[in-house]
């Protein structure tokens, strides 16, 4: 499309549907009978738009009364915002935004909106479009959309008009160089499959420079990988060994990685200061025993496979211990001395803090985050508050930080450990501190595996000590075992032993059932031999989880 000379508005054409939109035409059209089931369905579904577009419409408006125009972003209540609605906080300040817009850039669609006249996902398309426009070219677009026959028009028609009216403007609006555009992002991988990437964003001509320059090192490197192997001399970027364990080169592709993660970067003589903290991998011992597969975290934000996890933890030589509350998971605190936190504390606020402590920001506050003063330090007089305990710390994004030294945001620590944030003037969130997740369900895991134990100790000595004979199965007892001891029955109530030569009169028999057989020695009697399948697991193989009744017992939580 030709860029249309400055200053030149672009055409407003007439955006009109060949034939009103009426809802009892819907059977017609889709070749149903007049007033059948599914016809009536299709209003109803009709109906249920319009009622969402006029409760879209409002829930804009409300949401465009928290926009702070003092705030430099306007997003002091985004926190608020995402509380409420249970988002992010980058989340809550991307909808007040787009409410703002709404409301003050789109009064006219706004009002077509609250009439029911288009669907909320329509408006919503239009806002993201928007979103490059200066706000007199949000106006022009406002000034034609609200003049169409949006009752009336197909959604196809809808989105070609206004995509040929975005590009229009697009021409003009407000646009990122390809240099400014230069960016370097960590994607993990949404599967938590234990994997992450690195989008490079930039010129493309820099992008594709630096493309051929790592394959002509990954060439370079492999060929000398080749002659390695022949010479049998040790092979460069062997990263796990497999060259001299395998006896053969490594792929490019494998080769591109190696030398991407393990080149030292040229900061042109800049000297670049060590990292402050470890990279934390934490694994629960569970998952170090291999008695479960519970995932690891890197940093406590990003899941990593149990496999890996153990991985990675046989490699290292030193552990280091962190523990937790088996109830609850929180992690125990540890002794401060001082006004700047020691590296053992930061080390543990990075536990407490992964990322940004404020309700909703997900901004990653392990590396590049401030350790902050939840209760402001006093250095002329350190007893009257402000210590420096884990119990009045807590990491905040840069962002946050700001917004709590200029008092837009001001925490308190509750007795419990959670923080209660004021927001503004008024408004008030409560946040709960980090938790391990894990612990609990380990903890309660190997509690009822005690239990267990200690309760199939119970049955073993009862059952040594002979009071099981009245259980209330009625399944017969087992066959006599000689490690075990004879089953004695109830003497027999028709019938005695006057004494050791007489014959035992034979006790009443029921169907299906044979009194003991005759003995010349008085002897308790003897159970006779049941059907196997009808004796308790538990009463002829020694097992270690206890025969127990599965509604009484519910099934172990792991």
């Amino acid at each position: 499309m030709t860029q249309p000379p400055a200053g030149t508005e672009p055409p407003e054409p007439v955006v009109r549907a060949r034939k009103p939109l009426d809802p009892d035409d819907f059977a017609a059209r889709s070749f149903m009978e007049p007033g059948c089931l599914e016809a009536h369905l299709a209003l109803e579904l009709f109906t249920a738009q319009q009622a969402e577009a006029r409760s879209y419409a409002e829930h804009l408006r409300k949401m465009a009364m928290l926009w702070d125009e003092s705030s430099d972003d306007g997003d002091l209540y985004a926190i608020l915002v995402a509380d409420a609605r249970r988002i992010t906080v980058h989340q809550a300040s991307t909808q007040l935004h787009a409410a703002y817009t709404a409301v003050i850039g789109f009064p006219h669609t706004l009002a077509r909106l609250e009439a029911g006249d288009l669907p909320a996902h329509w408006f919503e398309q239009m806002l993201r479009r928007v979103r490059r426009l200066t706000p007199d070219q949000c106006r022009q677009v406002d000034d034609r959309i609200s003049d169409w026959d949006l009752a009336n028009i197909p959604s196809d028609r809808f989105t070609r008009e206004l995509g040929k009216l975005i590009a229009w403007f697009g021409a003009a609006a407000v646009r990122e160089t390809p240099a400014q555009q230069r960016n370097v992002g960590l994607e993990v991988n949404p599967d938590h499959d234990g994997t992450a990437r690195l989008a490079i964003t930039g010129p493309v001509h820099e992008i594709v420079d630096l493309s051929h320059r790592l394959d002509a090192a990954a060439r370079a490197v492999q060929n000398d990988q080749r002659h390695a192997v022949d010479e049998g001399r040790p092979a460069p970027f062997d990263i796990d060994g497999d060259v001299s364990r395998d006896g053969h080169h490594m792929t490019l592709a494998a080769l591109r990685y190696a030398i991407l993660t393990r080149t030292m970067l040229d900061t042109a003589g800049v000297e670049v200061p060590g990292s402050r903290f470890r990279l934390q991998v934490i694994v629960p011992a569970m998952t170090l025993l291999g008695e479960c597969d519970a995932p690891g975290t890197i940093d406590g934000t990003i899941p990593l496979p149990a496999p890996m996890a153990r991985h990675l933890a046989a490699d290292e030589p030193t552990w280091y211990r962190i523990l937790t509350d088996p109830a609850t998971g929180a992690y125990l605190p540890l002794p401060p001395t001082r006004y700047s936190p020691t590296p053992t504390m930061q080390e543990h606020l990075r536990l407490l803090d992964p990322v940004c402590a404020v309700p909703g920001c997900t901004r990653n506050v392990c590396t590049v985050g401030e350790s902050d003063h939840i209760e402001e330090y006093d250095h002329a007089n350190p007893e009257k508050g402000g210590q420096t305990s884990l119990e009045n710390f807590h990491r905040l994004c840069w962002k946050h930080h700001e917004m709590k030294t200029r008092g837009l945001l001001d925490p308190v620590r509750e007795p419990d450990g959670s923080t209660t944030w004021r927001i503004g003037e008024i408004e008030r969130v409560t946040a709960r501190q980090n938790r391990d997740l894990l612990t609990p369900e380990i903890a309660a895991a190997l509690q009822y595996s005690w239990d267990a134990y200690e309760e199939m100790l119970a049955w073993e000595d009862a059952r040594w000590r002979g009071l099981l004979q009245d259980a209330e199965s009625p399944a017969p007892a087992p066959a006599p075992d000689p490690s075990w001891g004879a089953v004695q029955l109830p003497t027999p109530v028709s019938g005695s032993f006057p004494d050791a030569s007489s014959e035992p009169a034979a006790p009443a028999s029921s169907a299906g059932t044979s009194g003991p057989t005759p003995s010349r020695s008085r002897q308790p009697a003897v159970a006779p031999v049941p059907d196997p399948s009808s004796i308790p697991l538990a009463d002829v193989v020694p097992v270690r989880v206890p025969y127990t009744d599965p509604a009484t017992h519910p099934d172990p939580p792991f």
